[in-house]
């Protein structure tokens, strides 16, 4: 892209999802410190809500990323703003991988992420739940990306899905897209089913 002068089209910037205030949860803190890679699978995940506009109105996308080999574990999505949606994607995330006691799983400040619900659901299966500070993008920075590559190369190109069920689709095709097929310069230049495989 560099060498040919090419660049994503990029959308509007949005307003952020309400996020909880310092004062909410103050006994979890933040246990990444924008360390982003896990030196092997189930260490670190990643979680974070993105919307999806569609001519049916907003689709609600929860999604698990593995900061090894950067691969979407689970994801999950819902036509309503519900607590459901990220408590859905982290369920399949453990049922999927079943990690060992001390993975972390990391997100911003979203209610839904500072919820006794999800707080239980982590403690339940001895995951360690680790929260950004406030208004700091960056603590979550491998989301951010994510959903800006989402949006970047399927969402902004191919315009608005008409509606929540082609929304449903294209993300789907996007995630398989994503781990089997996306070059990671991160990875060397390899693909995050590639580098699984070398690195098991």
């Amino acid at each position: 892209m560099r060498l040919h002068g090419i660049r994503a089209r990029r959308g509007k910037m949005k307003a952020r999802p309400r996020s909880a205030p310092p004062s909410r949860r103050p006994e979890v803190g933040d246990l990444v410190k924008r360390r982003f890679i896990g030196s092997a699978p189930n260490q670190i995940w990643f979680t974070d809500l993105t919307m999806i506009r569609t001519g049916q109105g907003m689709l609600r996308a929860a999604v698990i990323l593995d900061s090894h080999n950067r691969e979407v574990i689970s994801w999950a999505v819902a036509d309503h703003e519900t607590p459901s949606t990220v408590m859905k994607a982290l369920a399949d995330a453990i049922r999927i991988r079943r990690p060992a006691a001390g993975c972390i799983i990391h997100s911003d400040r979203g209610y839904q992420f500072t919820s006794a619900e999800w707080l239980q659901l982590t403690h339940d299966n001895g995951l360690r739940a680790s929260i950004g500070e406030r208004k700091q993008p960056q603590d979550n920075a491998m989301m951010e990306s994510w959903f800006a590559s989402l949006k970047n190369e399927d969402i902004y190109p191919a315009g608005q899905p008409a509606t929540l069920t082609e929304a449903r689709m294209r993300l789907f095709k996007y995630v398989h897209t994503y781990n089997t097929s996306r070059l990671h310069s991160a990875l060397g230049y390899r693909t995050p089913t590639e580098y699984a495989k070398l690195n098991q």
